[in-house]
């Protein structure tokens, strides 16, 4: 598989898939934040950050500002698609992966030989496998043609962008 790793595509600009997607864009990585809320992407689009933090709102704003930071509601073609959407409790307080599995099938026309598909979620066991039978609705095979990866989120509130550097 190529070791090509240029674009990436982050799924979700919450409180982990925007600093994520800024970090990988201040470091020279060509990067496209999705996020189904229109309101977040025309916001963003107008230079205004819907999240606060110390530094963190001039830190996103040069992202976007560098050009290496876009973002849409729709995914593209990338080498690195990074999945960053809530798995929140259902009801009966077990997780919902609905956000993940909804994501996963929002990049599938845009997968090729070679990418890498990280789960960037607080989810339970065995959600990284369930990705497996949507991610080969693509016509290629997890472990032979993509890669599949689970990256629990570890950030602290108040130090997300410390703890991502």
């Amino acid at each position: 598989m190529p070791h090509r790793f240029d674009h990436v595509c982050v799924m979700g600009l919450g409180y982990i898939g925007l600093p994520t997607a800024a970090m990988f864009a201040t470091y020279g990585k060509h990067v496209l934040g999705v996020d189904v809320n229109r309101k977040v992407i025309e916001s963003l689009r107008r230079g205004q950050i819907h999240m606060k933090g110390p530094g963190f709102e001039a830190f996103v704003r040069s992202a976007l500002d560098s050009g290496r930071l876009e973002v849409d509601i729709e995914p593209a073609p990338a080498d690195v698609f990074i999945l960053a959407v809530p798995t929140p409790c259902r009801d009966d307080q077990k997780p919902d992966v609905s956000y993940v599995q909804r994501a996963a099938r929002m990049i599938v026309p845009c997968l090729g030989p070679g990418n890498r598909v990280i789960l960037e979620s607080a989810s339970p066991p065995g959600t990284t496998v369930g990705l497996i039978p949507i991610l080969e609705e693509s016509g290629m095979r997890v472990g032979e043609d993509l890669l599949l990866a689970h990256s629990p989120e570890q950030v602290l509130p108040g130090r997300i962008l410390a703890k991502l550097v």
